[in-house]
Order: structure tokens, then C-alpha cells, then sequence
């Protein structure tokens, strides 16, 4: 078992955590401590929201019995084995608030029918451009009207996350079940590598 802790800011005007913030800071961790050429089946799970900074566990072991309320979990394979990571929160407040916008994604991503295509331009990380990316795209074909958020992200592997810059970022609607829960493929430069799950709430 392996602890540490992850500090976050807000983006914008929101007084929560968004899932592919707290994708990212668990993948630092990995970068930190495994070896990223043997990760694979990464599955990121939102439970809760996130409101201030959190504890991280890495273990092999998991017993949800164990943790008061689990906020994130992410799920990862290495040479076979199943290790589970587990985001709680913990009692220090996030103190920061950066500045963040859509609005490159929303002016230069592209729909077509099931699909929405983006080339990329932005510093930001594949998990943060596809949620807005598709955010954007259940907005405009599906409803305005009501809070679409990221349930799950699902990766093959860690290397495919490396650099997405200049690589065109494609997301088709593979499932939609009643304008509730919906299933997207996930491809960077035409290359299937994973799923994006989203609810309305």
C-alpha cells in the first residue's frame, strides 16, 4: 500500500473538483512511481464530488468497507496484477482558483452527426479536452437544459496519454441510453484508445 496526498485548485467559478482533474493528479502519481510502459486497463470512476484536497492509496488490496466515502477510484493493471486507487477527501481546504474556459474547444471542435472532432492546439491533457469536447456535444445534440458530468474515462494504455498536441482528438457517441447515460469511443490520430462515459444529472 502506498499513501499520499494530492492538492488541487478550482477552475474558474466552480467549488468542486472535475473527474479528469483528479484523473490527472492520480496519473502523475503513477508517472512517479511505476513503470507508465507496463500500465494498462486504466478506469477512472467518479463517486463523489470533490470539494477540497484529498488523500490518495494505492493497493492491490481493496475493501470498500475500508474508507468512509470514496470520492474517485481508479483502476489500473501491471504484469496481470489489478491495483486499485482510491481518492478520498481530506480535511485541508483548496485555497486557489485558476482561470479556464472552453470556448477554443466549443469554437474549433467540429460535430458530425455521432462524432465530434478537435484538432488539437491546447497545452491541456487528453483528459481535460475530451470531457469538454464532449460536454459540448451532448449540449448541442442532446440537451442544454440540465448538468452533463463525467462518470467514467477509460484508457488502454498510459502511453497514449503522453502528448496530444497537434494530434486530432475524435470522440463518436457509441451508446445513448435514454438521454442519460452515454458511452463515447475515444480515438488520437484514428487510434481507438478507450471510453468516455457521461451522465445527465
Amino acid at each position: 500500500m502506498k499513501k499520499f496526498d494530492l492538492e488541487f485548485c478550482f477552475k474558474g467559478d466552480r467549488t468542486y473538483v472535475q473527474g479528469p482533474d483528479i484523473l490527472d493528479a492520480v496519473l502523475k502519481v503513477l508517472e512517479s512511481n511505476f513503470d507508465i510502459k507496463k500500465i494498462i486497463d486504466i478506469k477512472y470512476s467518479a463517486h463523489n464530488m470533490l470539494h477540497s484536497n484529498a488523500h490518495l492509496i494505492i493497493t492491490e488490496n481493496f475493501q470498500a468497507d475500508s474508507y468512509s466515502t470514496i470520492k474517485s477510484m481508479v483502476t489500473f493493471r501491471i504484469d496481470h496484477k489489478k491495483y486499485y486507487a482510491i481518492v478520498t477527501e481530506s480535511d485541508k481546504k483548496i485555497e486557489c482558483s485558476n482561470p479556464y474556459t472552453e470556448e477554443i474547444v466549443r469554437n474549433n471542435a467540429t460535430i458530425d452527426g455521432s462524432k465530434i472532432v478537435f484538432k488539437n492546439i491546447l497545452d491541456d491533457s487528453l483528459s481535460e479536452i475530451i470531457v469538454s469536447m464532449n460536454k459540448y456535444f451532448l449540449q448541442k445534440t442532446i440537451t442544454k437544459d440540465a448538468k452533463w458530468i463525467v462518470t467514467k474515462i477509460e484508457y488502454k494504455n498510459f502511453m497514449d496519454l503522453n502528448s496530444v498536441k497537434e494530434s486530432l482528438v475524435e470522440l463518436t457517441l457509441t451508446n445513448n441510453f435514454n438521454n442519460k447515460l452515454t458511452k463515447s469511443t475515444i480515438k488520437v490520430n484514428d487510434k481507438d484508445i478507450g471510453y468516455l462515459y457521461f451522465s445527465l444529472i
